[in-house]
Order: C-alpha cells, then sequence, then structure tokens
C-alpha cells in the first residue's frame, strides 16, 4: 500500500478542517432568517426551478439565510400553500421573513407569470409584491434575482439608536476662578440687629480635591473689602448738631475650607457645601469724615462658619458655575480709632465662576 507523503497528509487535514469548522475562524454577521414556501400552481417542474433561484437569489443578497419549506409540512396541517394570504406563524416559527407565491398562465399563449409576495412574520403583514411575466423559462431565471432584490429593498430595517446618558467629567483635582457681589451686614456688639449695610465685591480662587464621587474637599482665597458707614447727627460744640456721615473701608483675604457634596442630575452638577473660613486683614482702615485718616484694625478671633449651595454645568473644556453663600465670623472686627469702633460681619456672596478640571476619572469611560 502506498503511503501519503507528508505534504499530501498536510493538505488532507487543512481540507478536513476547513469543512468541519468553516466558521472558526471568522466571525459569521447575524442573519435574518428567510423561509421560502412552495410555490402554489400546477407548473411543478418550473415551480421547483424557481424556488431553488429563490432561496440563491434571497443568500446572495448577503443579509438573509434562507431556507426551503418542504411541501409535506402543509399537507401534514391540512392546508393548502399560502399564496397572497400570510403564513401562519407556528408552522414557520424561526422565520423572520416569509416568501410565498405562485405561478400561473398569461393571458396570452405561452406566456406564464410568478406572483411572489413578501411578508414580515412579526405581524405577519405584507412588505410587498409584484410579479415576472414570462415566456422563455431561461430568460426568467435570469431576471429572478432583480424581482428578489426589488422585494427585499422594500424592508424598512428600523435602527434603534441606544442614547447613553452623558458621562460626567469626574476629576481629581479642579482649580479655578469666581467673582460677585457681596451683601454685608454689620452689626455692633451693643446692636440687636445690624446698625449698617453695604453692596461690597467679593472674588478669588480656589482648588479642591476629589475624595469620591460624591464629596470633595475645597480650599480658597477670596479678596474682599467692607464698607461700614454710619450716619446720623454728630454734635460739633456750642449747641450744634451736624450730619455725620462716617466710613470705614476695610481689605481683607479670606481662606474658606469646605466640603462639598456632588449630585449629578442630568446635565447638571448640584453641589451643597459647608465649612470654615480664616480670616487675615490686608493694610489699615480708611476713615473719611472731616479729612481721611488710617487705622490700625484686626479680627478678635479669625475665624468663621460659612455655608453655600453650588450650580455646574459643562461649557467648553471646563464647567461654568454659579453659587450662593452664606458666612459669619466668631469674632468681631476690632479697629484701633480710640472710639472703641467693633461690629460683627454677616455676608451672603452671589458669584459666577469657572472651573478646569485635571486627571479625569471618567476618561476611559467617555
Amino acid at each position: 500500500m502506498n503511503k501519503l507523503s507528508f505534504k499530501r497528509r498536510l493538505a488532507l487535514v487543512a481540507l478536513i478542517s476547513g469543512l468541519v469548522f468553516p466558521l472558526s475562524a471568522q466571525e459569521q454577521p447575524l442573519k435574518a432568517s428567510v423561509a421560502v414556501l412552495p410555490l402554489a400552481g400546477e407548473f411543478t417542474e418550473m415551480a421547483s426551478r424557481f424556488r431553488r433561484g429563490i432561496v440563491d437569489s434571497t443568500g446572495a443578497l448577503g443579509k438573509y439565510y434562507p431556507w426551503a419549506v418542504e411541501n409535506s409540512l402543509f399537507q401534514i396541517a391540512g392546508l393548502e400553500i399560502p399564496t397572497d394570504m400570510p403564513p401562519r406563524p407556528d408552522l414557520i416559527p424561526d422565520a423572520r421573513y416569509a416568501l410565498s407565491g405562485g405561478l400561473y398562465m398569461g393571458i396570452r399563449a405561452g406566456e406564464y407569470y410568478l406572483q411572489l409576495w413578501l411578508w414580515d412574520m412579526n405581524g405577519p403583514t405584507m412588505i410587498y409584491t409584484d410579479d415576472l411575466v414570462y415566456s422563455n423559462m431561461d430568460e426568467a431565471m435570469l431576471s429572478l434575482p432583480g424581482l428578489v432584490e426589488w422585494l427585499f429593498s422594500h424592508i424598512h430595517e428600523e435602527v434603534i439608536e441606544v442614547v447613553l446618558p452623558p458621562v460626567q467629567s469626574d476629576p481629581l483635582l479642579a482649580v479655578g476662578f469666581k467673582a460677585g457681589p457681596s451683601q454685608r451686614w454689620y452689626t455692633d456688639p451693643a446692636e440687636v440687629s445690624p446698625g449698617a449695610f453695604a453692596v461690597s465685591y467679593e472674588g478669588g480662587i480656589w482648588t479642591s480635591l476629589r475624595l469620591n464621587s460624591l464629596l470633595s474637599i475645597q480650599l480658597e482665597a477670596l479678596f474682599s473689602q467692607d464698607n461700614l458707614v454710619y450716619r446720623g447727627l454728630n454734635y460739633a460744640g456750642n449747641n450744634i448738631y451736624v450730619m455725620a456721615h462716617k466710613k470705614f473701608s476695610t481689605y481683607s483675604f479670606m481662606f474658606p475650607l469646605v466640603l462639598k457634596l456632588n449630585f449629578r442630575p442630568g446635565l447638571f452638577r448640584i453641589s451643597p457645601m459647608a465649612g470654615i473660613y480664616a480670616a487675615l486683614p490686608l493694610g489699615k482702615a480708611h476713615y473719611t469724615w472731616n479729612g481721611d485718616t488710617s487705622y490700625s484694625w484686626s479680627f478678635s478671633m479669625p475665624l468663621g462658619a460659612t455655608l453655600g449651595i453650588e450650580g455646574a454645568r459643562k461649557y467648553g473644556s471646563g464647567f461654568m458655575l454659579a453659587g450662593l453663600r452664606y458666612s459669619r465670623g466668631f469674632g468681631n472686627v476690632e479697629i484701633k480709632d480710640g472710639q472703641g469702633t467693633k461690629y460683627s460681619r454677616d455676608i451672603l456672596s452671589l458669584y459666577l465662576g469657572y472651573e478646569f478640571g485635571f486627571l479625569d476619572r471618567n476618561k476611559n469611560k467617555k
């Protein structure tokens, strides 16, 4: 007995592997199943040839997996082969689409026509129907792929786009700036309610560190101005009183350290916050009344509490933000003017700002 050479054995193994595992080497696309029903009519030989051509033409479209339904299936069920009525779904349960039809005599001698119906078995409903009139079978077979393609071109596939919610930025580190008007109330220790108030401004820079997806800690450096104004009658001697307009102007730095809770409903980020701040006087207090004078000043306790809420939305490369903040000092402002001028501060600040994020933890998710 002759032994196969090594090359021939290798070729034989490759051939058998290709026949046994034809789909293992590449991913096959999912194709819609199409049931091709027997064609009704008396012309069985032409009908059989047409059906083979319909199966081949449907498969050639590349998007469908056609299979021929045997005549015996309808004989067992005691049913006629359907033509212009939708097939019973229970007879072809795995079919996404179905092709039915019939072969009939034409109106002229020697003329025939093939009528085909394409069904959507999810309904089932008819998608489209058309016919092929012929007198020569070979020519009809050449026209059959065009008819099949024309029928399937009427399938309007619904493309379902899954819209995922936008992934919010979640930076490990953020820096930004903000500024805005600030309403101030000044209360003397001897007063029950504020005796003076003024609208000033406040602004500065800040940086925050992400502790987890919900919590961050933020340190700020804010520059602000206070204008304490006393208006009233002032005794000038000789029983003469004049209207006094005394004004103390001071500048200071505030360094809030706050904890922020970051909620992200939809496109926005809502951040309630609370913490403490340290205050640092800048320069001297400028006193205006019958001339300008300067006095030293300080905070009896340079600490205070602050709380607020902030909203932010993605804009450009960072976040546009707006916030409202209330702050109150633990001690008093003390001005060394020889009159023992003291007052506490209540501050309500409204601001706009912008935030830049770095080291975004959601970058890969985007």
